[in-house]
């Protein structure tokens, strides 16, 4: 049984290879199918979060609030 630390090195040390997932997994002794659990299991881990805290100062004068997402979304406030 291999650490989290572990599969995580062998994720990154395959990235960097240049070699398919078949063929690392050759030299690693490990299925495809357990690797590709690992890969993914260190993509999730690394994903940036979807929700980020936005705290807005009161202010004397009431005022809108946009937040302008990348993908064009517009949240008015």
């Amino acid at each position: 049984m291999r650490t989290s630390e572990e599969k995580m090195l062998a994720v990154e040390a395959w990235r960097t290879s240049g070699l398919s997932q078949n063929e690392y997994c050759k030299t690693l002794g490990v299925k495809r199918t357990t690797f590709a659990n690992w890969v993914s299991r260190n993509r999730r881990k690394q994903a940036v979060p979807n929700f980020v805290r936005v705290t807005i100062p009161p202010v004397a004068i009431s005022t809108a609030v946009e937040v302008i997402y990348p993908n064009g979304v517009i949240i008015k406030a």
